[in-house]
C-alpha cells in the first residue's frame, strides 16, 4: 500500500510543481521587460534587480499554490485514470479512500505553505518591493528619463529631455523642457540647456538646471508674459503618482498580518460610534476584516480544490491529460469568478466580510463532499464527454469515408495530409489550451493588483472590464511563444510516449517530415505576431495605459502620439 501511495504521490507532484511553476514564471513574465530595462540601462545595481526579482515571487505564489494543487491532481489523476490504473485498482479491491488520504497529505502540506507565503511573507516582501521601487524611482530618476519622451506622470508638470549623456553615477540631461502646469490658465515654461535630477526626499526629486529661462504667463494679462533667465537653478518637483487615496483605503497588502488584527482590534472599540465620522471607521474596519479574510482564504483553497479535483481527475477516463487541462481551466475559472462575486458583495456591504470571502471555499468544500460521495459508489459521467464521443465518432466517419476515397483515387505525396492533421490537431489543441490557462492566471491576478484601486477610486466593473479585456492581447502576444514551446513539448512528448514517432519512422516517415506541420503553422503564428504588433498592439496599448490612469486615479494623458508619451 505504501508503494501504491508513494506512486500515486509522484504523479500527482510531478505534475504540480511543473504547473506550478510554468504559472508563477507566466506571471513574473508581467514584469520582466520593466526589470531587464534596469539591467540593459545600469539604471539599478544587480542586487537590487535581483531582490527586485525575488520580491514579486511571493505574491504571485498567493494565486499560483492552488492552482498548481489543482492542476498536479487533475491532470496526475486523470493519466491515471484513461491508462485504466483506475479501474484495475478498483478491480483489486482498493477504493477512493487511498486517493483521499495520499493527496490529502498534499493538500494539507501546500496549505500550510501557502499560509506561511500569505500571512507573513508575502506582506512582508509586497512592503519591501514598494520600498524598494520608490528608492528606485528616486535614486535613479536620471536614469529613468529617456531623450525625446514626454513624461506626464509628474504631478503638476510635463517633462522633456532632448538628449542624455551618462556620466558616472548620473545622467546628464540636454536641452530640457519643463512645463508648470499646476494653474492651467497661466503655465510656466522653464527651459535649460542642461539639467540632472537628484533625490530629495521619498516624494520629490530636485532638478538642478544650468543656462536656463523661466517663461510665465501674466494671469490677468494673457498677452504678455514675463520672461527670467539664469545661469544655475534648482526646482523641486515631487514625484507622486498622482493617484487618489482617500481616508478609508490603506495599503493594506504591505500591512504585517499581527499590524492588521491590530488595527480591527482597535477599530472595533473605537469610541463615538454615533458621531458624522464613523461611516469612514466603519468602512476602515471592513477593508480590514476582508484583507485578514483574504488571506486565509487563499491558502484554503488548496484543500477545497483538491476536494473537487479528486472525484473528476478519477473520472476521466477519455482524453488523459488533456482532460485534467481543460477541467483545470474551467475550475479555476468558475471558482474565481463566485471568490469575487462574494469579494463584492463584501466589499459592498451586502454581506458580512467573513462569508463573502469565503463564500467560494464554502461553494466548493460542499460540492466536492457530493463529488466525493457520488464517486464512491460509480465514476461520473461528465456531461460534455458524450458530446465529444458523437464528434469523434462523426469525425471517424467522414475519415473513412475519405480514406475510401483516397483508396480509389492516385497516392497523394502532397501537403496537408492525414498524418498531418493528426499532429496539428493535438498541437493546436494544447496551443489553446496553454493560452487559455496564462490568460485567466493573468487575469485573476491583474484584478486581484488592482482591487484596491478600484475599491479607492470607485471604479465602474464595466471600466475593469474593458480594460482587463485589454489586457489580453498585449500579454498574449508575449506569452504566445511560450505556449508555443509547451504545446511543441506536449504534443510530440505524447507521441513519443505512445510509440507513434517510432511508428512513423517505420514506414518511412522522416522526422523532418513528422515536424513540418507544425513548423508550417508556427511560422503562421509568428507572421501573425509581427502583424498584430505593428497595427493592433499600439491603439490597443495606448487604450489600456489610458484605462489603467482611470483605475489608478492618474490625471489624464495626452496620448495623440503614443510613441511621444512614457510616464515615469
Amino acid at each position: 500500500m505504501r508503494i501504491l501511495s508513494r506512486y500515486i504521490l509522484r504523479e500527482v507532484l510531478s505534475h504540480a510543481v511543473i504547473g506550478g511553476a510554468v504559472f508563477t514564471f507566466v506571471l513574473f513574465m508581467r514584469d520582466v521587460t520593466r526589470i531587464l530595462e534596469l539591467v540593459v540601462r545600469s539604471s539599478a545595481p544587480i542586487p537590487s534587480v535581483a531582490e527586485l526579482i525575488f520580491l514579486t515571487i511571493p505574491s504571485a505564489l498567493t494565486v499560483t499554490i492552488p492552482m498548481a494543487v489543482l492542476v498536479g491532481i487533475l491532470i496526475g489523476l486523470s493519466r491515471l485514470a484513461a491508462d485504466s490504473e483506475v479501474t484495475a485498482m478498483r478491480a483489486s479491491g482498493i477504493g477512493t479512500g487511498i486517493f483521499v488520504r495520499t493527496i490529502g497529505w498534499l493538500a494539507i502540506l501546500t496549505w500550510i505553505l501557502a499560509t506561511l507565503n500569505n500571512v507573513f511573507i508575502a506582506p512582508r516582501s509586497a512592503a519591501a518591493l514598494a520600498d524598494l521601487q520608490n528608492q528606485l524611482k528616486t535614486s535613479q530618476a536620471s536614469f529613468e528619463i529617456q531623450p525625446r519622451v514626454f513624461y506626464e506622470d509628474m504631478k503638476n508638470y510635463v517633462l522633456y529631455v532632448q538628449d542624455v549623456s551618462p556620466v558616472e553615477g548620473a545622467a546628464v540631461w540636454k536641452k530640457v523642457f519643463l512645463a508648470d502646469i499646476s494653474n492651467p490658465t497661466a503655465p510656466k515654461i522653464t527651459l535649460a540647456q542642461e539639467g540632472i535630477a537628484v533625490s530629495d526626499s521619498p516624494e520629490s526629486l530636485r532638478l538642478h538646471l544650468v543656462g536656463a529661462s523661466s517663461h510665465e504667463n501674466l494671469p490677468k494679462q494673457q498677452d504678455q508674459y514675463t520672461i527670467s533667465t539664469f545661469q544655475e537653478t534648482d526646482i523641486p518637483v515631487p514625484v507622486a503618482t498622482g493617484e487618489k487615496k482617500g481616508p478609508e483605503e490603506p495599503a493594506l497588502p504591505e500591512m504585517a498580518t499581527w499590524d492588521l488584527f491590530k488595527q480591527i482590534s482597535a477599530l472595533r472599540y473605537t469610541p463615538g460610534w454615533n458621531q458624522p465620522d464613523w461611516n469612514v471607521v466603519g468602512m476602515r474596519r471592513r477593508w480590514y476584516l476582508i484583507e485578514a479574510h483574504k488571506r486565509f482564504a487563499f491558502p484554503t483553497a488548496c484543500l477545497v480544490l483538491a476536494l473537487v479535483g479528486i472525484p473528476l481527475g478519477l473520472s476521466a477516463k477519455k482524453g488523459g491529460k488533456a482532460t485534467g487541462f481543460v477541467m483545470t481551466i474551467a475550475l479555476v475559472f468558475i471558482y474565481y469568478v463566485v471568490f469575487l462575486a462574494g469579494l463584492a458583495l463584501a466589499r459592498q456591504g451586502r454581506l458580512p466580510p467573513g462569508l463573502g470571502v469565503w463564500m467560494g471555499n464554502g461553494i466548493f468544500f460542499l460540492a466536492g463532499i457530493f463529488l466525493l460521495w457520488r464517486v464512491r459508489k460509480r465514476p461520473l459521467e461528465l456531461g460534455w464527454r458524450s458530446m465529444i464521443l458523437r464528434l469523434r465518432k462523426l469525425r471517424a466517419k467522414f475519415r473513412s469515408e475519405g480514406s475510401e476515397a483516397a483508396d480509389q483515387a492516385p497516392m497523394r505525396v502532397g501537403f496537408p495530409q492525414i498524418l498531418d492533421d493528426y499532429i496539428l490537431r493535438d498541437f493546436l489543441m494544447y496551443l489553446l489550451l496553454v493560452l487559455a490557462s496564462f490568460a485567466i492566471l493573468v487575469l485573476v491576478f491583474t484584478f486581484f493588483e488592482l482591487l484596491g484601486d478600484i475599491i479607492r477610486n470607485k471604479v465602474p466593473l464595466v471600466t475593469v472590464g474593458a480594460y482587463l479585456l485589454r489586457v489580453i492581447p498585449s500579454n498574449a502576444y508575449l506569452l504566445t511563444p511560450l505556449a508555443v514551446l509547451i504545446a511543441v513539448l506536449v504534443t510530440f512528448g505524447l507521441l513519443e510516449k505512445a510509440n507513434e514517432v517510432t511508428a512513423m519512422k517505420a514506414t518511412g516517415i522522416s522526422v523532418y517530415r513528422v515536424v513540418m506541420p507544425v513548423l508550417i503553422i508556427s511560422a503562421v503564428i509568428a507572421a501573425g505576431l509581427v502583424l498584430v504588433d505593428q497595427f493592433c498592439l499600439p491603439d490597443n496599448n495606448r487604450q489600456e495605459e489610458a484605462l489603467r490612469n482611470q483605475i489608478k486615479g492618474k490625471p489624464a494623458q495626452t496620448f495623440f502620439r503614443p510613441d511621444r508619451i512614457r510616464t515615469v
